[in-house]
C-alpha cells in the first residue's frame, strides 16, 4: 500500500543502467533507508499526558523501519556482523525517540564505513544472492511502501530483458540502445505482437516517470501492475 506522502522515497535514484550492480542497488538502498529514518525521527513528540518517558515518533512507520533496516544489515553483513549487534541491541522499543535514534545511528556508520571503502573486503566478496533476483528485490520494495524504486528496478529488467531479446533474434544493438527502440524492432521482427509492443510502450512510460521523479504521473497501483507483467514477460519470452 503506498504511503503518506511523507514517508515517500525522496532519494533520487536517476535513470538506472541496462545492468543494475549489487552495488547500485545497496548505495540505493542506504540512501532509502537513511532518507525514510530521518523523516521518522522528524515527528518527535512528546510522550503522552501523564507519562514520564523518551520522546516518541510515528510507531508504525518506525517498526516497518525497524524491521526493514535490521534485514538489511543482516543480509549485508551477517547476524554476527557489529553492525547488526549494535542496532538489535539499540533499537529495541518501537515508537520511541532514543531507541530509533540509535538505530538511524548504526545505519549511518555502516554507510560511512561501506560509501568510504573501508570495507573494501565486503565489497570484493558480495554475492549475487544478496540482491540476485531484481524482480524479488523490487516486490520487496513495493511491500514495504517504496514505490518508486520499485518501479525503476523493475523498468531495468525490463530493459534488459529486451536486450537480451534482441540478441536471440539477430538485432544488431548500438552501444547503449534505447528502450523505445529495442522495443519497435522486436515487434518489427515478429518477436511478439503488437499488443504486446504496447504493453512494453505503457511499462517504459512507468519507468521513466519513476526514474525522474514524476511521482505525481502515476500510482502504486500502476506500479502493482507493472511488477507482474514485466514478471510475466520474462516468464514468456526469455524462460
Amino acid at each position: 500500500m503506498q504511503k503518506s506522502a511523507h514517508f515517500a522515497n525522496t532519494a533520487t535514484l536517476g535513470k538506472p543502467e541496462v545492468r543494475v550492480k549489487k552495488t547500485e542497488l545497496i548505495d540505493a538502498r542506504f540512501q532509502e533507508l537513511l532518507t525514510v529514518g530521518s523523516q521518522i525521527l522528524s515527528t518527535k513528540r512528546p510522550p503522552p499526558a501523564n507519562v514520564v518517558g523518551d520522546y516518541r515518533v510515528d510507531f508504525e512507520h518506525s517498526q516497518e523501519w525497524r524491521t526493514s533496516a535490521s534485514q538489511f544489515l543482516a543480509s549485508l553483513f551477517g547476524k554476527d556482523s557489529e553492525y547488526y549487534q549494535r542496532f538489535q541491541g539499540g533499537f529495541k522499543h518501537a515508537g520511541y525517540y532514543s531507541d530509533m535514534a540509535a538505530g538511524l545511528a548504526v545505519i549511518k556508520a555502516a554507510w560511512n564505513d561501506y560509501s568510504k571503502g573501508y570495507l573494501t573486503e565486503l565489497r570484493a566478496l558480495i554475492r549475487a544472492e544478496v540482491f540476485d533476483d531484481l524482480l524479488e528485490q523490487a516486490l520487496h520494495l513495493f511491500e514495504q511502501g517504496y514505490y518508486q524504486p520499485a518501479a525503476v528496478l523493475a523498468g531495468s529488467v525490463l530493459e534488459d530483458s529486451l536486450r537480451k531479446l534482441c540478441e536471440r533474434n539477430g538485432i544488431i544493438l548500438a552501444s547503449k540502445p534505447k528502450l523505445d527502440g529495442m522495443n519497435a524492432e522486436l515487434a518489427k521482427k515478429g518477436a511478439y505482437n503488437t499488443l504486446v509492443q504496447k504493453r512494453i510502450t505503457w511499462l517504459a512510460d512507468i519507468r521513466n516517470k519513476s526514474a525522474h521523479g514524476q511521482l505525481t504521473e502515476f500510482s502504486s497501483s500502476d506500479v502493482d501492475t507493472m511488477l507482474r507483467q514485466v514478471r510475466d514477460f520474462v516468464t514468456d519470452f526469455l524462460s
